[in-house]
């Protein structure tokens, strides 16, 4: 499959420190456009290989925010990491920053604390923003319209209702769907695909995570990317080369920047 985007992948993570230069190469022979890898700025061994990623590979782009999970250790010194990160002209936006009340590593406050500091750095980068969100929807959506934030905003690895769905479309925003939509108990999950209009969505691995089937439980990398884009293809109706043209449309329409 040619020209697929991962919007959304760790290739920073230990995991991949054996081989993520393959696996980078094998996605370059078979045609990928895009590979977004995310820096942890609570980690200075993550941002310093997204860095040495971005500028090895013409096809690596970056992003880097806070996540909610490690908020209570936010400080001066992260946020001098993102800031160095998305000066970076390969960096395209500010993510993955939110709120995550299934883990709550964090103190929710704090995390909100975090979350709209975050809103505020992505607005005075003229930034996209990209969204951590697990089962925290609606003070997600209360703090972004708090805010008055006005780029645009897409949710990463989307497991949100069919509800919260249609309010973050109806206010511009995108969802990006990972393999999840391949699992057999996410019914739920395909029903809000079906229902995104094409123009409004991403794929990604957010590998090492969330392998698709008939991978799943092994270590994920974008290399699996087609088994999920299959599947979206077959809910949306359309031919896999449509929803790989039309996820390449979406990525120059928000991020402003050419293949």
């Amino acid at each position: 499959m040619k020209g697929i985007i991962d919007f959304h992948c760790h290739l920073d993570d230990e995991s991949f420190e054996a081989d993520r230069h393959d696996i980078i190469a094998q996605c370059e022979a078979q045609g990928f456009k895009r590979l977004v890898v995310v820096a942890d700025p609570f980690n200075e061994r993550s941002v310093d290989t997204t860095l040495m990623l971005m500028d090895r590979y013409p096809i690596v782009s970056g992003m880097c925010a806070a996540h909610p999970h490690a908020a209570k250790d936010y400080c001066h010194e992260v946020e001098a990491r993102i800031e160095g990160m998305i000066a970076h002209k390969k960096c395209i936006g500010l993510g993955e920053a939110g709120l995550d009340y299934h883990y709550s590593f964090s103190d929710p406050e704090v995390q909100k604390r975090v979350f709209a500091r975050q809103i505020e750095l992505a607005a005075s980068h003229l930034l996209p923003l990209i969204i951590h969100s697990r089962q925290a929807e609606e003070d997600v959506l209360t703090l972004l319209e708090e805010k008055k934030f006005n780029r645009p905003v897409i949710f990463h690895c989307y497991t949100g209702s069919l509800d919260h769905a249609r309010r973050i479309i109806n206010r511009g925003g995108f969802l990006s769907f990972s393999g999840i939509i391949t699992f057999p108990k996410a019914s739920e999950l395909r029903a809000v695909l079906t229902e995104t209009p094409l123009d409004r969505l991403f794929i990604e691995t957010d590998a090492p995570y969330l392998a698709p089937v008939p991978k799943r439980g092994e270590r994920n990398t974008p290399i699996y990317l087609p088994f999920t884009v299959q599947k979206a293809a077959e809910f949306k109706g359309v031919s896999e080369e449509a929803l790989i043209e039309q996820v390449q449309r979406n990525f120059k329409t928000v991020f402003q920047t050419a293949f």
